[in-house]
């Protein structure tokens, strides 16, 4: 195994580098992506890790016949993550790419080859883990500098708070002010910081996808009523008509209700309120659906009306198998083919590949890694 470390490199470094290695029209130069250049942005919080020449000693070259589906032109592939380059961050050590259809190991020129075909990326996370919040950051630093046209589109902040997001990429507003006025998840500033500041830096968008608070506060209020009845029975009048899904939705499926009911849990969602086990899967199913269309037409809409790639994060349940926000898009746009990655350490990896639900696997690449 190769390890892979480079020295730190400040934030403000990030900046010129990706100015640097990327053209007119705003894509990484061949320079620039042949070497994988690493650069750094967040709470100063530098990101060590990513492959140079070495790493593509002793691996397969995936240009022609290749190894890894989507991989071409100079990106690398081994049967045996001891082959295998590895990469450290602040937060993990030893990150490893594993390619779930072809079973092989990548160097992370071989995931952005594997990235290139599609216009929208997923990665899913386990919430406030920092590990993985890194390793979001990992791949749209990567993202950024092989494309430069990237929007973030981020599970963490409403769709009706757009316009205070605008306003801090812009410099309109600091931080604090920022923080204070955006309405984001508890836990922003540890978490999920460095990538809304990373997209800073690069001058690039980020949208905020989740419905409104108060709309779903309209739909708890109107408790028992289902809750795709009370959604689908918002007219354009409804203050929140621009930050949701269009109207009506169709009702999900058995594919995303028993996907959904996976990870439901009665005990904690339904059992008190008076309702039996099926009315509340009912229940807490369409809200998901709520959710997940909602966050699909958004992403849908930068697709629609930009010619920028998408990087979605997210929560796993809404990521993995792509049943649930990625299918959303589809609903919405025929530009929503996309990839997904998931995460996993040394300890869950194989559970992670092996699994799947309706023939579908949970990722389309895993990054492996040990937390710090």
């Amino acid at each position: 195994m190769t390890l892979i470390r480079v020295p730190l490199i400040a934030m403000t470094s990030f900046a010129l580098a990706f100015a640097a290695g990327c053209g007119d029209d705003g894509t990484a130069s061949s320079s620039e992506t042949s070497t994988g250049a690493t650069e750094t942005t967040g709470d100063a919080s530098d990101t060590e890790g990513t492959s140079g020449g070495t790493e593509t000693t002793g691996g397969t070259d995936t240009t022609g016949d290749t190894d890894t589906d989507g991989t071409t032109g100079g990106g690398q592939s081994w049967p045996s993550p001891d082959d295998a380059p590895s990469y450290d961050g602040d937060a993990y050590a030893g990150m490893q790419i594993y390619d779930v259809e072809a079973g092989l190991w990548l160097d992370e020129l071989a995931l952005m080859e594997g990235l290139d075909p599609v216009r929208l990326v997923f990665v899913g996370e386990q919430h406030e883990t920092p590990a993985i919040h890194e390793l979001q950051r990992w791949t749209l630093e990567r993202l950024l500098l092989r494309h430069g046209n990237v929007t973030l589109a981020m599970e963490h902040f409403q769709a009706d708070e757009q316009d205070v997001i605008d306003a801090y990429l812009a410099g309109d507003i600091d931080s604090s002010t920022f923080e204070s006025m955006s309405d984001p998840w508890n836990g922003y500033a540890m978490y999920w910081k460095q990538l809304v500041d990373t997209m800073k830096i690069a001058e690039r968008p980020v949208v905020g996808l989740n419905v409104p608070n108060e709309a779903l506060d309209g739909i708890y209020a109107s408790f028992p009523t289902p809750p795709l009845d009370v959604f689908n029975g918002w007219d354009a009048s409804f203050q929140y008509d621009a930050y949701v899904a269009p109207r009506p939705l169709m009702s999900w499926d058995d594919t995303y209700q028993g996907y959904f009911e996976g990870s439901y849990d009665y005990d904690s969602h339904g059992k008190d309120w008076g309702l039996t086990y099926e009315e509340a899967l009912d229940y807490f199913t369409a809200l998901a659906l709520i959710r997940d269309d909602t966050m699909g037409y958004h992403i849908a809409r930068v697709l629609e009306t930009t010619e920028d790639r998408v990087l979605m994060v997210g929560g796993d349940w809404h990521v993995q198998t792509g049943i649930a926000t990625p299918d959303s898009v589809t609903k919405f746009t025929a530009e929503g083919d996309y990839r997904l990655i998931t995460t996993a350490t040394a300890g869950t990896f194989d559970t992670i590949k092996a699994a799947s639900y309706a023939e579908r696997a949970y990722a389309d690449y895993i990054l492996v890694y040990d937390p710090i």
